[in-house]
């Protein structure tokens, strides 16, 4: 069978067989007092009280809906300042008209509703768990990256690698779009964006086929973004002090109609911090030692990063939408550091040292650009979307790294080398992609899509030695890069509730083409494949209090581009960094089953098989003694046994704990550096507790917690790393402002400690980041409080944007 016949058949058996239930009108009024209420949100629910349907009322307070003849619902409404409504079982017989919903005005005043409907940090949903930002305590003052550090199941280490329950090749996204970078390009990135930007973050570890198929996982960011009526915004200001000074400014604008919504925002945000790593290197031969290096490598970093977006929704009429949205990024950094490495030799006798200066200017930026189109095919809920993305990144880089050799007695003793690096880059993705989402009746959905995506990255990287004063260009660290991406993808899935049960099937095939060129040395490397990727999702309501999921799938974890990059980004004279291009994707295999008690106590349990999984390395280079080498490399596999708890305690009427239980054995086998392991690895487990306390009506405060046990990563033992944080609100100004003060890692214990083992090579690395930071913020929301539905945004290029080398993201 050729490829367009398994795709013809593919779809043909989705669509085979399935007949739409005839559908009648079913409609009514909310009013209060005989007066109509507009805006209101009415729910349409099944007779099981899943959700069939959402309305908003029009001026008149009318709704109407398309339901299947001959079934019974449910009518629940929510309207500001009214108590919830909900119906006794409605049966539909033709055409319904039910009577006026009288709703009852609230008898609880504004502070006491804004206390109530507070969320908590933690918020578990089915294959996500939600981290509500916005009105953490904990938060305030914090960057992206720190808000990660501190997330329940995820590890970053000493080279900035992000991983999530014991997975690799994690996917970030900005808003659904992936953040076209990875390692300490993303981690910078993430240090420039500010807690007071910031809505959620989701963690989603079981992503269905319409997703792309990249990543073994998907942490999502979601900025804020005002949905009131009217003209309103917010204001946000904060300092925090560490080692270092850290300011966030920002303001987000919202003119918001029926039919038309105008915003904007823009966020500024200063943040000086330092990366200090103290490590011990050792090298041998047949175990016999031949020296050793001992080094103390201090870095700072200010950073000076703007976002700025703006976007307009248009209502064209109840079935046609428009929305066009952009975003900007500059982000300007210029790192400092020192290193002092120690030479030891074969006697274990230091025999000198050198010290290398670093002084670097940094550039980066981008634009991106969204233009979404959406149908509303009928009231159930069907709908077809276009979306057209293009995005732009670049960089500047200027680098001057300087080493002085030192004797025993601090005295030169040889010249000093100086490495100019001229650094430079640009990206361009075009996507276009259009989904198509079909509700046959209440209880079968299905949907399906297409997608087309182009890359081009073009990297040139230059070095001068600058030590004779004069730049002499040098070949064997300078290259110039040129890499190219083609991706086709198809995807569909069904959805099916037959009583108690619901399953979903589903089934993404991508196409990919890519082209890597290295100007300098005239190499190609072009390659092609086609895979497919199936997702099958079984639910079972046993009852009010218990439902069960099972759930599998097949996701890949291409190469990011700089990973493939192979340029040799010196460090030091004993480290340097390089790209591999003949980097594998990696793909992974996952079962998860799941169980949810109350709604509120979600407990998980899953396993899966990562092939040729991408797996960064610090290791021998094989091209020099003594010399190490920071790269990526495929192992033959990871296997997965992980599990997951999370459970929400209200332990008194102004206590609240939510907690979050991560356990996993990963077993690593491989070969790297002439070492081989099979099955390495070892159980372990993380902790994260946040506990709010409610004093009255506009004080309240937190306190937070994590531990993460000893961790085995292939060829790193990561000892535990424990944190503690605390923080007070107070809500002043008729509860529009609000006041934080907060301290996070209050011991200074979230720091990294490993050793790694290779055949003929050890190192021992110790490294703390600005963890420990006070922070005193006021945020102020203006305007009009009315709130509506929100108008769905979403893009087309969310699995490109994860993997290009930039800082810069939209």
């Amino acid at each position: 069978m050729n490829t367009r016949t398994a795709f013809l058949t593919f779809f043909l058996l989705f669509f085979a067989g399935m007949v739409v239930g005839q559908t009648v009108p079913l409609s009514g009024k909310i009013t209060d007092k005989q007066l109509p209420v507009a805006d209101a949100i009415v729910l349409l629910l099944a007779s099981d009280s899943s959700l069939v349907k959402t309305a908003i009322t029009d001026e008149q307070g009318a709704f109407a809906f398309d339901a299947v003849d001959g079934q019974t619902y449910y009518i629940k409404a929510t309207a500001e300042t009214f108590e919830d409504y909900l119906s006794g079982p409605i049966a539909v017989n033709g055409a319904t008209v039910l009577p006026d919903i009288a709703l009852v005005s609230m008898a609880s005043n504004v502070e006491e509703v804004v206390v109530v409907a507070k969320k908590p940090y933690l918020e578990r949903q089915p294959g996500k768990l939600i981290l509500n930002v916005e009105n953490s305590i904990g938060a305030t003052g914090s960057s992206a990256f720190e808000l990660l550090e501190k997330a329940p199941g995820v590890s970053i280490n000493s080279n900035d690698v992000i991983s999530l329950s014991g997975k690799s090749g994690i996917i970030v996204q900005i808003n659904g779009k992936a953040a076209p970078m990875s390692g300490t390009e993303l981690a910078n990135y993430l240090r420039g964006i500010p807690s007071s930007a910031i809505e959620k973050i989701e963690l989603i570890t079981n992503p269905s086929s319409k997703y792309d198929a990249a990543g073994n996982a998907i942490i999502n960011i979601k900025l804020k973004k005002d949905s009131r009526l009217g003209t309103n915004g917010t204001i946000t200001a904060s300092y925090g002090q560490g080692v270092y000074p850290k300011t966030n400014e920002g303001i987000s604008i919202n003119h918001r109609t029926k039919k038309l919504k105008i915003y904007g925002s823009y966020n500024f945000a200063y943040r000086k911090a330092f990366n200090h790593l103290v490590l011990e290197r050792r090298f041998y031969q047949n175990d016999t030692f031949q020296g050793a290096y001992i080094q103390d490598n201090y870095i700072k970093f200010p950073f000076k990063n703007h976002i700025g977006r703006a976007g307009i929704d248009i209502t064209l009429n109840p079935k046609n939408s428009l929305s066009f949205v952009v975003t900007g990024v500059s982000n300007r950094f210029n790192p400092t550091g020192r290193n002092i490495s120690d030479v030891v030799g074969a006697d274990n006798q230091v025999a000198s040292r050198f010290e290398t200066l670093n002084d670097s200017r940094d550039f980066w930026y981008n634009g991106s650009a969204n233009l979404n189109y959406r149908r509303v095919l009928d009231t159930l809920g069907s709908e077809w979307t276009i979306d057209a993305d293009y995005a732009r990144y670049g960089n500047k880089t200027d680098q001057l790294f300087t080493t002085r050799y030192l004797d025993l007695n601090d005295q030169e003793y040889q010249a000093r080398y100086l490495l100019y690096g001229d650094i430079s880059g640009e990206l361009a993705i075009h996507s276009i992609k259009t989904d198509y989402h079909k509700e046959l009746g209440k209880d079968r959905s299905f949907e399906a899509g297409v997608k087309s995506s182009y890359v081009i990255a073009d990297n040139n990287l230059q070095f001068y030695n600058r030590s004779s004063g004069v730049d002499v260009y040098d070949s064997t660290k300078s290259n110039h890069f040129i890499y190219r991406e083609n991706i086709n993808a198809a995807y569909a899935n069904f959805s099916h509730r037959i009583g108690k049960w619901n399953y979903q099937i589903g089934l993404r095939a991508e196409y990919t083409g890519v082209s890597g060129e290295q100007l300098i040395y005239n190499i190609t490397n072009d390659t092609s494949y086609l895979q497919l990727f199936p997702t099958a999702f079984l639910g079972y309501r046993v009852n009010d209090k218990h439902s069960l999921e099972l759930s599998f799938n097949r996701r890949i974890d291409r190469p990011g581009y700089d990973q493939l990059n192979p340029f040799k980004f010196y460090l030091d004279p004993s480290t340097y960094k390089e790209g591999n291009p003949y980097l594998r994707p990696q793909t992974t295999y996952t079962v998860e089953a799941a169980h949810l008690w109350k709604d509120r106590y979600y407990t998980q349990l899953g396993i899966a098989r990562t092939l040729d999984n991408i797996t960064e390395v610090i290791a021998p280079s094989p091209a020099a003694q003594n010399v190490t080498v920071q790269t990526n490399t495929n192992l033959k596999k990871v296997d997965l046994i992980y599990g997951n708890i999370s459970a929400p305690i209200d332990v008194t009427k102004w206590w609240t704990s939510t907690n979050n239980l991560n356990a996993y054995v990963a077993l690593y086998s491989g070969d790297v550096a002439n070492t081989t392991i099979t099955n390495q690895g070892n159980f372990a487990w993380n902790f994260f507790t946040s506990n709010t306390f409610l004093f009255g009506k506009t004080w309240s405060a937190e306190l937070n917690g994590s531990y993460r046990s000893k961790e085995i990563y292939a060829f790193d033992k990561i000892q535990p790393i424990w944190s503690v944080g605390a923080g007070i609100q107070k809500k002043i100004l008729n509860n529009l402002g609000t006041v934080r003060l907060n301290v996070t890692d209050i011991f200074f214990t979230n720091g990294i400690r490993a050793d790694v083992a290779f055949t003929d090579y050890t190192e021992y690395f110790d490294v703390k980041r600005e963890t420990r930071v006070a922070t005193l913020s006021f945020t102020y929301k203006f305007g009009k409080a009315s709130v509506p539905a929100n108008r769905r945004r979403g893009g087309g290029a969310d699995d490109l944007k994860s993997r290009v080398n930039n800082s810069g993201v939209g």
